[in-house]
């Protein structure tokens, strides 16, 4: 072969090596300089501590603070660094989700590239600050001396006090620099005056905080009925309904909760629904007159028994009275027919066309039913709801005005008064509260409001009204009708969420003797009537209404039994 041939061919063969050798080289180099400088840290956690989050991650300064007390001395750091990078400490390879460190103070990490090259990134985990424990002792009180009484018990609540740590903590309640109990829950003992106490609660790590109260102990004084003639059982009474009433519980009633029923009237007096239900009669019995006087002898009867029923078993007797007009024979205002009807209460007033002897024998006939068939003592509300329109009574009559109605309600009190000693008035309007009808403090032992279908707020804010106007007449306050038609399916929590939750809620701006609620009545077979439920009611309706009688603040018969109610306050 030609010499100069063979020598262009290997001059070609090393002009390819080179080029192959050389694009080879550049392409390993381009990527090994990749690969090897990536040294990022992408995320970082604490295996130990799941919720521990951290900032600066970006910066290569990461740090977290604890919320809560725990052990950083042996935590397993969870991490993803670039593909290929090695992570130390000092020396030692750290391994993700399996190498421990102590995270007592900072921890500074290497993320080692595979060229060699380092990046460096700190995790500080600062240590929980124990945070003092909040110190609560409740809301201010005031509080009404019994009658003979030096001290009163005061119950003293710290339960909503709490530790951000949920460590245990130590009370302390302070009075004039003096501890007077150490427990989380007290009853001490009070004198009449304004009393600062503090309450001091105290963690674990003995860091404490402190709740100041002020608890006011008034005088409750003596009650004296309007009529300076009344019994002394009658007086028992009104001194006793004062200290229920300025005091933590209210009894409940019921319009004729034995004689009415749904379908019949109850002549066994041993069951009622309240009862059948909550396993207890009420506290106070609601008894109308009206089904004295305008019934069938035998259904009078039936409600003397009743009344005498809820004497002989402690509970308190309340009369209302819806009167048939004289000619109409009818108690509500648009079902009157006549004009002398229609201005029945201005012609008694006035002494016109016989209406007030007319009137004056209907009072008679309750008269005697209070001092002869009775004998005991009788809470009389006459002339009920007399600011709204329905009864003839009310302000659609001929000639209606406040002061008319002021007038009728005085000569009513002053001629039963003059007849019998068993009875204590009542005035009670219809929601909302109007005060331009009040009779006088001379004419009203008790004031009330009728008020029915309530939300829980309003019920509040009309009790509250009711509470301060009773306080400043020196009065004592009932929340004297109440109740809502087809609850029973609709509100099934009526009595704890409108009425019970209305009166817990409003603490000690609320002092009421009693809460009545309305009949069951016997000439109505739906439960949608129902004020109270029966037997036969949902189990919803009849829960909400045992949770009811259960609360430590109502009380129904054997409760007020054990009052003794009758008796003089002084021996109670």
């Amino acid at each position: 072969m030609n010499l100069s041939i063979l020598n262009r061919k290997a001059r070609h063969f090393k002009i390819v090596f080179l080029i192959v050798l050389l694009y080879s080289c550049s392409s390993d180099s381009e990527e090994d300089v990749f690969l090897s400088s990536n040294k990022s840290l992408f995320s970082f956690s604490i295996k130990e501590l799941p919720d521990l989050t951290f900032s600066g991650l970006s910066q290569g300064q990461l740090e977290a603070d604890l919320i809560s007390n725990a052990n950083i001395t042996n935590l397993t750091a969870i991490f993803e660094v670039s593909k290929g990078a090695t992570v130390y400490i000092g020396e030692t390879v750290q391994k993700s989700g399996s190498t421990t460190n102590d995270f007592s103070s900072r921890v500074t990490y290497t993320v080692k590239a595979e060229d060699g090259s380092t990046a460096t990134f700190s995790v500080t985990i600062n240590p929980y600050e124990n945070q003092p424990p909040t110190a609560n002792a409740g809301s201010d009180m005031i509080l009404y001396l019994p009658v003979a009484s030096e001290t009163i018990s005061v119950a003293l609540d710290a339960s909503a006090s709490n530790d951000p740590e949920d460590e245990e903590m130590s009370y302390e309640w302070m009075l004039d620099d003096a501890i007077i109990a150490d427990t989380e829950m007290a009853e001490v003992a009070l004198a009449l005056g304004i009393h600062e106490i503090t309450l001091v609660v105290t963690d674990a790590e003995g860091v404490s905080g402190t709740d100041n109260i002020t608890v006011e102990i008034r005088e409750l004084g003596v009650f004296a009925p309007i009529d300076s003639g009344a019994t002394q059982q009658t007086q028992n009474v009104l001194n006793n309904l004062a200290a229920l009433a300025y005091g933590e519980t209210f009894a409940f009633g019921q319009e004729f909760p034995l004689s009415f029923q749904l379908n019949a009237l109850n002549y066994d007096l041993n069951t009622s629904d309240c009862k059948d239900v909550s396993g207890d009669h009420p506290a106070v019995f609601g008894i109308d007159p009206h089904y004295m006087l305008y019934k069938s002898a035998s259904e009078r009867q039936l409600h003397i028994d009743e009344t005498k029923a809820a004497y002989e078993n402690g509970s308190i007797v309340t009369f209302d009275f819806h009167q048939q007009s004289r000619t109409d024979g009818q108690i509500y205002y648009d079902q009157l027919t006549t004009d002398t009807d229609k201005s029945l209460m201005y012609d008694i007033v006035n002494d016109l066309n016989g209406s007030r002897d007319w009137y004056f024998d209907e009072i008679d006939m309750i008269l005697d039913i209070i001092n002869t068939d009775l004998g005991f003592t009788i809470i009389f509300r006459p002339l009920h709801e007399m600011n709204g329109g329905w009864f003839w009574w009310g302000t659609q009559t001929e000639n209606h005005s406040p002061e008319l109605y002021i007038e009728l309600y005085q000569m009513t009190v002053d001629y039963m008064k003059q007849r019998s000693d068993h009875i204590l008035f009542a005035w009670s309007p219809n929601y909302p509260f109007d005060e331009s009808y009040y009779p006088g403090d001379a004419y009203v032992d008790v004031v009330g409001i009728d008020y029915y279908t309530p939300s829980k707020a309003s019920l509040q804010q009309a009790l509250v009204e009711l509470t301060d106007f009773a306080e400043q007449h020196h009065k004592i306050a009932a929340l004297t009708e109440t109740g809502q038609q087809n609850y029973i399916f609709d509100n099934t929590d009526f009595w704890t969420d409108n009425i019970l939750d209305a009166i817990e809620e409003g603490g000690s701006d609320i002092r009421i003797a009693w809460v009545l609620g309305w009949f069951n009545a016997p000439w109505d077979g739906s439960q949608n009537n129902l004020f109270i439920p029966n037997a036969q009611s949902p189990q919803e309706a009849k829960d909400d209404f045992i949770a009811f009688k259960n609360n430590s603040k109502t009380l129904f018969q054997e409760d007020i039994q054990a009052l003794d109610m009758y008796q003089d306050p002084s021996m109670n």
